[in-house]
């Protein structure tokens, strides 16, 4: 089999490059060719299709030339279709799976693929399918206005960056893109998380559409050590839906607590600014951790701690954290309670209410046991259920389901 598999980024930017970098060494290493189709950049690691990758675009640029040009081809990209029309000739791929790939290479590569007969699959790194700024988040608060593809909300409500312009340029985008058929027609949705699939069965698309498929971690690449250095840790990036204002709040709860925070990000000021105006001694920021570095960290943690406002995917950061034998207590929001059982490998709290997440962060704080025994678990549970083995299977069994061979 032949798989041509679509990122805009081909650097390990994120989570869900990890996601698309896993699916492709998995194919590889299991006797499978891949085809990648990505975006032109001096980060990308290298790859003999490279000359077949758009152009790079820079979505910060501030001359106007460049916001028309940017705008136009979030909505439909000439280049990205000309260059996938090129590629399908070149390579006669047997099906394309799509990861993170709007905005920069945009839906209007379907239609080759289509008039090729190539299936399309497109795994849900987020919910830009039925949200124009992909989060259902906005104004601090989950947000599902544009239900019924009702998708003038974005614009009314500033939903983009709480900017008119670009909320008017997601909305354009949506409506044509919905007029084009382009999300109606994908073969396969791939949803990471029950969460997801429940969504978007409940905005339109149909049961047999979308299948859930989990994310993946191998526990192989985790060594516990069994080292409990007394601190909760929540790592990952800084911004407001991640909640990490309601964690520092549940920190003035309890000050005996020690808290690192891990990460960089757009509130990380401000959350600074509130940390210090709440007198908190027991909250430490360490900085953005990577590699080994990040490693230890978790390894030597009590818990980790996932407090977001928004609808969760099926964040890597409790997969690592349960496969380092670490429990995590987490908002009872979005794709979180998909990963965490709760009272068994970790702890659910109601994501409004800073007394509960300083609750349930106690009940771990005070019993080391319980920690090590909620950690265990979670790595057994982890894995069982979300190992290499069982993903790989999963995403042929769906090919396959679609009309594609596995040799």
């Amino acid at each position: 089999m032949k798989a041509l598999l679509v990122n805009k980024f081909y650097w390990m930017k994120g989570g869900s490059e990890a996601v698309f970098f896993g699916d492709k060494a998995l194919l590889e290493a299991n006797g499978h060719d891949v085809v990648p189709f990505s975006m032109q950049d001096s980060k990308n690691v290298p790859s003999e299709y490279s000359d077949s990758f758009v152009s790079n675009i820079d979505y910060t640029s501030g001359k106007i030339r460049d916001k028309i040009t940017s705008a136009a081809r979030i909505v439909f990209s000439m280049e990205a279709r000309k260059k996938m029309r090129q590629l399908v000739q070149k390579t006669s791929p047997d099906v394309a799976h799509f990861h993170i790939f709007q905005h920069q290479i945009s839906p209007s590569v379907f239609a080759p693929l289509r008039k090729a007969g190539i299936p399309i699959v497109l795994t849900l790194h987020d919910l830009k399918p039925i949200c124009p700024n992909y989060k259902m988040f906005t104004h601090g608060e989950v947000c599902e206005r544009c239900k019924g593809r009702k998708f003038y909300n974005c614009v009314k409500h500033k939903c983009t960056k709480g900017s008119t312009g670009k909320s008017l340029v997601n909305m354009v985008e949506m409506y044509f893109h919905y007029f084009a058929g382009y999300y109606q027609n994908v073969d396969r949705y791939v949803a990471v998380s029950r969460f997801y699939q429940r969504k978007m069965i409940e905005f339109g698309f149909s049961e047999d559409q979308v299948v859930y498929i989990p994310n993946y971690i191998d526990c192989e690449d985790f060594a516990p050590s069994g080292s409990d250095d007394d601190y909760a840790l929540y790592f990952g990036r800084l911004s407001e839906e991640k909640g990490l204002e309601t964690l520092l709040e549940a920190a003035k709860l309890q000050p005996d607590i020690r808290i690192l925070i891990a990460g960089t990000g757009p509130a990380e000021d401000a959350l600074k600014q509130l940390a210090a105006s709440l007198n908190l001694d027991n909250v430490e920021f360490v900085g953005f951790q990577t590699g080994e570095a990040m490693r230890n960290l978790l390894d030597r943690a009590s818990f980790t701690v996932l407090p977001s406002k928004w609808y969760e995917n099926c964040p890597m950061s409790v997969l690592e954290s349960l496969a380092m034998e670490k429990p995590v207590v987490g908002a009872n929001i979005g794709g979180i309670p998909d990963l965490i059982a709760d009272g068994v490998d970790g702890f659910l709290y109601d994501n409004r209410s800073p007394a509960d997440l300083a609750e349930k962060m106690d009940r771990l704080w005070q019993d080391k046991a319980l920690r090590r025994t909620f950690g265990q678990t979670g790595r057994s549970k982890v894995a069982a259920e979300f190992n290499p083995q069982k993903h790989y299977d999963q995403l042929i069994a769906l090919y396959q389901d679609i009309g594609v061979g596995s040799d």
